[in-house]
């Protein structure tokens, strides 16, 4: 039986815990159904839920996986069996090289927080957050898209996000000056026109919207009012922090 050769390309990760894999071959083919590819554990979650589909013609597929979400971990993807040759018309052992994917499916959410039980005005008022997870999501502009602010926060003025840059994790509860400097916390920035538009650099995959900045610990700072008074109240909106590997 004759030998046809395809390759993995690199995995492309998409929203809803969906991956997909390019498969390309040597040569026009005909995949008979997924049951040729092989989706095998390597590490992290088990991959129970975890489904998977081949879709494309001619030289280039794709596999197609959906993993549930809160997963982390890695799976093999390999191929197994034969497909036809359309210009000779007989089936062919695919010779390949399995390809190991990472994926992250976690979703980020506030796990731990530190809101002051009161605040004087004029001073700073400082929200301390974990999310959980390394996330993206939030800049220097976007406080308001990201979280849901109601009473006193609407009235705080405009607040600025930092994310912790320290190599362990911060105290959430510790009190912090209002000289942030000498600290880990690092003032998020806003798009920047001349970064490249990439994936590495927190794009999406059209090179349009910038997701943000990378970290887990957040703070964001206001500077109260004088004539502020009111319940504070920040919620994190549903799908607006996303993880690392999607």
């Amino acid at each position: 039986m004759p030998a046809i050769t395809a390759t993995f390309g690199t995995a492309k990760y998409r929203e809803g815990g969906v991956i997909a894999i390019p498969l390309n071959f040597a040569a026009d083919v005909i995949v008979p159904s997924k049951s040729i590819c092989r989706i095998t554990h390597v590490s992290g979650s088990d991959l129970t839920g975890v489904n998977y589909r081949i879709i494309g013609k001619g030289r280039a597929f794709e596999v197609v996986v959906e993993v549930p979400p809160d997963r982390k971990g890695s799976f093999a993807v390999s191929i197994t069996g034969t497909v036809l040759n359309p210009s000779t018309r007989e089936w062919d052992t695919v010779t390949v090289t399995a390809s190991t994917v990472t994926y992250d499916t976690r979703i980020p959410r506030i796990v731990d927080y530190d809101i002051p039980a009161d605040y004087t005005p004029g001073e700073k008022f400082d929200v301390k957050l974990d999310v959980g997870i390394v996330a993206t999501g939030l800049h220097a502009n976007n406080v308001q898209d990201v979280f849901i602010l109601e009473g006193a926060a609407n009235l705080m003025g405009t607040p600025t996000p930092y994310k912790w840059t320290g190599t362990e994790p911060p105290n959430l509860q510790a009190v912090l000056p209002d000289d942030l400097t000498s600290t880990d916390w690092t003032a998020l920035e806003s798009p920047d026109a001349n970064l490249p538009r990439t994936k590495e650099n927190n794009f999406d995959e059209a090179g349009e919207q910038w997701h943000g900045e990378s970290g887990q610990y957040f703070l964001v700072r206001w500077t109260v009012s004088e004539n502020t008074t009111g319940v504070f109240n920040m919620t994190l909106r549903e799908g607006m922090l996303r993880g690392p590997v999607s």
